[in-house]
Parts: C-alpha cells; structure tokens; sequence
C-alpha cells in the first residue's frame, strides 16, 4: 500500500509556509488512522500535537 503520506505531508511542511499547525495535525490525523486502525483496536481518538523547534518539525502522536 503507498499512501503517499511522506509526499502530501512534505508539500504541507516545506512549500505551504502559511500553513496553520492545527491544519497540519489535522491533516496528519486524518491520514494515519485509517492505517493505525488497520493494525489496532483505538479506545479514544488519537491526539496529534506539533512543535517547530528551528528547522525541525516535531510530532507528537498520542494513540490509546
């Protein structure tokens, strides 16, 4: 399965520089549970949080 995810979530971070960060965690969310729900049973929604540290984007994603 190649969902591209690498591809739309560089274009959000590197090209769209006026992206909000609630947008990206969003987008983010969207994309990984269907293929986390693939693999485990969710028991509440998964959380995903962002932090720009420099040039570095940094994700935080909570799954129970």
């Amino acid at each position: 399965m190649n969902y591209k995810i690498d591809e739309r979530m560089e274009y959000i971070l590197d090209k769209d520089k006026l992206a909000d960060p609630q947008q990206i965690c969003d987008i983010l969310k969207n994309e990984i549970t269907p293929i986390i729900q693939n693999y485990l049973s969710l028991k509440d929604d998964i959380r995903v949080r962002f932090k720009k540290e420099n040039s570095k984007n940094i994700f935080w994603i909570e799954i129970n």
